[in-house]
Parts: C-alpha cells; sequence; structure tokens
C-alpha cells in the first residue's frame, strides 16, 4: 500500500513519482511524507495521531474489500459442503489428526500408541539437530531442506537438461505423514505428473520447439505457466457442473423455503442473496479504484476460480501450502485485454495493489472447508460455526493490519530487521506497472490458447476418472503439477505414495491402519518441536532455525 510513495523507492529511475502517483486514489493507501517515512525506517510508534490518521481510511477500505472475500467465501462453502462432503465424499485427509487427538476429550489410545510416538520422536529430532546446527555450526545437520546438496538442479549444467528448472529433494516429516493420508491415485498423481513437467521442459528444448531461455513465445513452451491457469479454471468449472443439482435445490430453497438448509452453516437464501451482494461489493470496489468493469469482473472471476480449486486440492490433496498458477489473476487479467487498451489507471491499481492475492497459501476457503467438515465429523451444527467465522474474519483483519503497522513502524518496514522478501514483494507490482505503462504489451494470444489447452485438460481427466475407475492420473495432481506447488513437496509425496503402496500390497488394508498412527506422529512432532524451539527463540532473544520452508 505505501511502496510506492516512499522516497527511497520512488526514484527517478522507478518512475513511481510521475508513473504512478497520479492514478492512485487517495483513499487506497496513505502518501503524506510524514506517515510513509517512519513506516519504512522505524523508530517511531503507530500510535501519533497523524499516523493513525493518515491509515485510517485505507485500512478501513481495504478491510472492507478483505472481509467481502472472506463472506462470498464462506457462502461459497455453503453452497458446495453437501456436495463435497455427502456426494463426493472427499476425504478432508487435514482433519484426522485433530479428530484423532481430541476424540473423547483425548483420552484415546492416540495418545498412548507407541508408534505415534515414535513418529514423532523422529520428526521432533531431525527438527532439533538442524535447530542446533543453526545455533552452533559445529553439530552436524540432516539435509531435509530443498537447499544445499538437495539442489539437484544445479548439478544439470548442460543443455537440455539443464532446461529442467528447480528440480530438488525435501524430507519434511509432515509432509510425508499427510501424504500418506491421501488416496494413492492423488499421492501418485502429485510427483508423477511434477515429473512429467520436468520432462515436458527437456522435451521443448530437444524437438526445438522451445529455445531455452530468454522470453517470448518462442521460449515459452510447453507453457507450463498457462497450462495452471487452465487447469485451475478447468477443476472450478468441473466442481460447479458436479454440483449443479445441488445449486439448483439451493436456488429453489431461496423462492420457496422448505427448511432443507437446516443443517448447512446459514441458509441456502442468506448464501445465495449475501454471496452476490458480496459478488457486487468486489466488483464494485474494483471498479471505484479504477477498473473497467469487465476487467473486474474478470479479476474476481478468476480469484474466485483458483479459490475454489484451491480449497479441493486441501481436501482431497491435504497440500495445504499450494501455490495458484504463477500467471496470477492480475497479469492473466491485463494479457487478456492487452496492457495497450487499458487506462493507466487500471494498470496501476490492477498490477500494484492486487499482486497480495496472487499468493493462495493464506486463502480462507480451504479452512472453512475443513470447520464444515469438522463440524459434520464430530456432530457439530454446521450454524454454531456461522457467527465465529465471521466475527473471527472481521476481527482478525483488523487485528492483521495493527500487528503489522505496530512492527513495522517499530522495526521499520525497509531495515535490515524485517525480511528483505517484504520489501522485495512490495516493490516488484509497482515496477511491473511502471514498465507496463512506459512499455504497454498487447493481448497475449498464444498464452490463452495454452490456457484453454489446460481447462481441457483438467476436465478430461475429471470425465476419465468419473468414468473409468481405473484411470490413474487425478486431475488435482494435474493443478499442482503445473504450479510451484510441488517444487519442494514432490519427493515427499513420492515417498509417502510408496511407502502406503508397499504396506496396502504386502500387508493390506490392516497393516495401513496400524503404521497409520506413526505418519500421524510425524505431522504432530513436525509442528510442536519447531514451535518450541520458536518460543524459546522468543524468551532467549536468539534467532532460530526456520523449519520450513527453507
Amino acid at each position: 500500500m505505501a511502496a510506492p510513495f516512499y522516497e527511497n523507492y520512488a526514484t527517478s529511475s522507478s518512475g513511481f513519482k510521475d508513473r504512478l502517483w497520479p492514478h492512485i486514489p487517495e483513499w487506497l493507501a496513505p502518501r503524506a511524507p510524514e506517515v510513509i517515512n517512519p513506516f519504512f525506517r522505524g523508530n517511531a510508534t503507530l500510535y501519533d495521531p497523524q499516523i493513525l490518521a493518515g491509515w485510517a481510511v485505507p485500512v478501513l477500505a481495504w478491510s472492507s474489500f478483505i472481509f467481502a472475500i472472506f463472506w462470498v467465501l464462506l457462502c461459497a462453502v455453503t453452497l458446495v459442503r453437501r456436495q463435497w462432503i455427502e456426494e463426493e465424499r472427499l476425504t478432508f485427509p487435514l482433519v484426522l489428526l485433530p479428530l484423532e487427538m481430541t476424540e473423547s476429550g483425548g483420552a484415546t489410545p492416540f495418545w498412548k500408541n507407541r508408534l505415534m510416538w515414535a513418529g514423532f520422536l523422529v520428526a521432533g529430532l531431525l527438527e532439533s539437530v538442524n535447530a542446533l546446527n543453526f545455533l552452533y555450526p559445529s553439530v552436524p545437520t540432516v539435509p531435509i531442506k530443498p537447499i544445499g546438496p538437495n539442489q539437484l538442479d544445479q548439478f544439470f549444467t548442460t543443455r537440455p537438461w539443464n532446461q529442467v528448472g528447480q528440480f530438488r529433494l525435501a524430507f519434511y516429516p509432515f509432509v510425508i505423514g499427510i501424504a500418506y493420508l491421501l488416496s494413492l491415485d492423488v499421492s501418485f498423481s502429485c510427483w508423477f505428473l511434477y515429473l512429467c513437467v520436468k520432462l515436458a521442459n527437456i522435451a521443448s528444448v530437444v524437438l526445438g520447439i522451445s529455445e531455452g531461455g530468454g522470453s517470448g513465445p518462442a521460449n515459452r513452451a510447453p507453457f507450463i505457466r498457462e497450462q495452471g491457469v487452465g487447469a485451475f479454471i478447468g477443476i472450478a468449472v468441473f466442481s460447479a457442473w458436479m454440483a449443479r443439482r445441488a445449486l439448483a435445490k439451493a436456488w429453489q430453497e431461496m423462492k420457496r423455503p422448505t427448511g432443507a438448509d437446516r443443517d448447512e452453516m446459514m441458509s441456502f437464501r442468506l448464501a445465495l442473496i449475501g454471496g452476490g451482494v458480496g459478488l457486487l461489493f468486489m466488483v464494485g470496489f474494483l471498479t471505484l479504484a479504477g477498473l473497467p468493469i469487465h476487467v473486474s469482473a474478470l479479476f474476481v472471476f478468476v480469484y474466485l476460480a483458483f479459490s475454489l480449486t484451491l480449497a479441493r486440492i486441501v481436501s482431497e490433496a491435504g497440500a495445504g501450502w499450494a501455490w495458484a498458477p504463477s500467471w496470477s489473476p492480475a497479469a492473466f487479467a491485463t494479457d487478456t485485454f492487452g496492457a495497450n487498451a487499458l487506462p493507466a489507471k487500471s494498470l496501476t491499481v490492477l498490477q500494484g495493489y492486487t499482486s497480495w492475492m496472487s499468493d493462495m497459501r493464506d486463502n480462507p476457503m480451504p479452512q472453512q472447508s475443513q470447520s464444515a467438515k469438522l463440524g459434520q465429523v464430530a456432530g457439530i451444527p454446521a450454524r454454531a460455526f456461522l457467527l465465529p467465522l465471521v466475527w473471527a474474519s472481521a476481527f482478525g483483519i483488523l487485528c492483521a493490519f495493527w500487528a503489522h503497522l505496530d512492527i513495522y513502524y517499530t522495526y521499520g518496514a525497509a531495515t535490515a530487521k524485517v525480511r528483505p522478501a517484504l520489501a522485495n514483494g512490495a516493490t516488484g507490482p509497482f515496477r511491473q506497472a511502471s514498465a507496463l505503462l512506459l512499455t504497454p504489451t498487447y493481448a497475449d494470444m498464444p498464452g490463452l490458447i495454452a490456457a484453454f489447452f489446460g481447462v481441457l485438460i483438467a476436465i478430461v481427466f475429471s470425465v476419465l476418472r468419473q468414468q473409468f475407475p481405473w484411470w490413474p492420473l487425478h486431475p488435482l495432481g494435474y493443478a499442482l503439477a503445473v504450479t510451484p506447488s510441488m517444487d519442494y513437496m514432490w519427493f515427499p509425496f513420492f515417498l509417502a505414495w510408496l511407502a502406503k503402496y508397499l504396506t496396502l500390497r504386502y500387508g493390506g488394508i490392516r497393516a495401513y491402519r496400524a503404521a497409520l498412527p506413526f505418519f500421524l506422529g510425524l505431522i504432530l512432532g513436525d509442528y510442536v518441536v519447531p514451535t518450541l524451539w520458536g518460543v524459546f527463540g522468543m524468551a532467549t532473544g536468539y534467532q532460530q532455525y526456520m523449519s520450513f520452508p527453507h
């Protein structure tokens, strides 16, 4: 919000002041130097009346937009809950551990299971050894993260193998534990299709359809970024098609209430009307900020499609740390119409002020859908979740703004006390906006065609899986393979798939269930022990080892 107005960023070379400032609405971000400079330099306080006044309107404006996102996605979860949980019976692997931990008030065999504690100790010891190595380098380390010797791409230096892209090994205990809970077709599809993507990168160079490196259509084959957008949209469209009867019943219930929605988080009337109002607010907010209404509508559609697909990914593939396609909603909307056809104000807002919506790892819809599943399994009425989720969303948004502002005015958002990635993530989108204003691009027809093929592949995989039980490739595996999600997780998924396959092949379902506590222990230990190290770091003031991602 503040980056383009900071004097150290708004230099003559960046062009922020001349090209961007005139197109940023005053209610969208503060711009007064007495508000902006201490935010980036630190040694100040948020509680200066002038600073509070400078942030009041932008924080309230963005809070309303973020809350609209929470609300619309909550309405969407209400509409698809029965389809996902009762009709399609998605596995929801992430809910198994909390259910096992809390069954009968926690007095369950789970806490007495030796295999569970063995998995807990394995994960805890691995993380503790690396934490000690971080503090005392003389302690040996265990390379479980995708850095150092696990970066296999550093060994591929000659053509065509150097076109493989990022290719690394990781041994995250919690990912292995989660992937063990998945169905074999999902875990197999994730790592197998990821390797297929790597082979496709190499084959594109070998076959001469890509020159390798550089930019432009000649170097983009096999259009992995574009396929990612297509895969996410295709899965979202197919999911909506599968839920068409449930949506039709919701529509009928809205027109003539019969009480058939009493088991839902909210009434279907509230979900449809309230969700529609939320959608109109999101489109209206972006239009008021400077986007043409058709660009706003496309942006919101793509964002919602990404959210829906991500919720399915977490609900079936357990990949909670999943990335959206690299072709972000903002970039996709820009390339669909062409930067040359968009007003300067639209490019500034679209590129500069919506980039945070591209990081789907913090999207609320997966968490909302997990809540619905937990309530259904635990026998908690769905309506009991509505008010807590709504209040938590509203209160959490304001708390997040307060926490960030307080921290940055104390330590400085552009100082060495704050991760450099934050400053780079702030200036990057505005540099892109400035560059597009200086040299606008045209509509990306090759990319849109590739995205269309991604839609087709995702739908074909979905249909084949519906028609033929033996079909081995899951569409969610395709969606994860053509995004950065599997860069760090493909090998843990392979290890878990192999362990589960061998267990079922030679021991059957009884052996699988007997081994399950060990993998649940891996998940629990990989969260609890690093958390304890983090508490130790806060108590002592020492920076600690980052157990995830790298």
